[in-house]
């Protein structure tokens, strides 16, 4: 048993399915029902009955989840009352993958490159787990994507655990490619059109949790790549291949001579929040970063 496995059981009794719990916590639908198969095994407990209607818990299911919940309120209780060590970094971020606030990030480092201490932790990740790093590890700052739909789950989440919230940009993810691939001036109003062309990933598809059907790809044309760099490398040499790409800085797209075209057949609208706790005050560091996000967010081509 470990400290996620309880969170990912407490969202279940929560949302009702592995699904929707998977969905919420922005991880991977596997991972869930693996924690609880894992719980159950361990401790020889049915705790949900699967039903017509979703997750019911058992009366032995309801009281270990009734621990549970006791259990994660006393490890953040614990998290919150530890002081964080004399050397912590300056600026700790955590950022979904995203050029634009790449882009943000050099912006602060060229400023403040002559400094006496610099001290900065970029982390990218999900939103889930950025919520974790400020909630639970020090973060002072990040910034979640989620769809739109689901800004009323994470409004009211963070106002419980009293993070400042500001809504910085909506968008929808559009089909980066070479000026010279057929993509480049071709509106697909149907995803099966994608077929003939190779998809670059990163790690999974954008959105892909929840939203499944908004996303199609062909199965046997998909090149899995890590860094951003051999992406758009790939990208510029391979006019026959594509990536869903969140908003970019024109800079970046000219250096590797590509295109952002929209996708009209791709109807999911995305926004990213900024979020900070209201306890602590965001050094002029961390403000100085979420203003350079803001003017990236403001002309990248999206």
């Amino acid at each position: 048993m470990n400290i996620t496995e309880l969170r990912y059981l407490v969202a279940i009794l929560q949302w009702g399915s592995v699904s929707a719990a998977a969905k919420h916590l922005y991880v991977a639908q596997p991972n869930v029902s693996k924690a609880l198969k894992n719980l159950e095994e361990a401790y020889h407990l049915r705790i949900f009955d699967r039903t017509p209607t979703g997750m019911q818990p058992t009366e032995p299911g309801r009281r270990f989840i009734a621990q549970a919940k006791r259990v994660l309120e006393e490890v953040d209780r614990l998290e919150q009352g530890v002081d964080p060590p004399a050397d912590q970094a300056l600026l700790r971020v955590a950022l979904p993958h995203a050029a634009y606030m790449a882009e943000a990030v050099q912006d602060l480092l060229d400023q403040i490159a002559q400094a006496s201490r610099i001290q900065i932790q970029i982390l990218e990740c999900s939103a889930s787990a950025a919520l974790e790093q400020v909630l639970r590890h020090g973060y002072h700052l990040a910034v979640l994507r989620f769809p739109v739909q689901d800004q009323a789950y994470f409004a009211q989440y963070c106002s419980q655990r009293k993070l400042e919230m500001e809504e910085m940009l909506d968008f929808r993810y559009g089909l980066l490619t070479s000026r010279d691939s057929p993509l480049a001036t071709h509106l697909v109003q149907d995803l099966a059109e994608l077929d003939q062309y190779a998809e670059v990933m990163d790690g999974e598809r954008p959105g892909s949790q929840g939203a499944a059907s908004f996303w199609h790809a062909n199965p046997q044309r998909q090149i899995h790549l890590y860094q951003r760099s051999s992406q758009l490398e790939a990208l510029r040499r391979m006019p026959c291949a594509y990536m869903w790409a969140s908003p970019m800085p024109q800079t970046l797209l000219d250096l590797f001579h590509l295109v952002i075209r929209p996708c009209p057949a791709q109807q999911l609208t995305m926004r990213d929040v900024l979020i900070w706790p209201k306890d602590r005050p965001l050094s002029p560091e961390g403000q100085r970063l979420c203003q350079l996000l803001r003017q990236q967010a403001t002309h990248a081509v999206r």
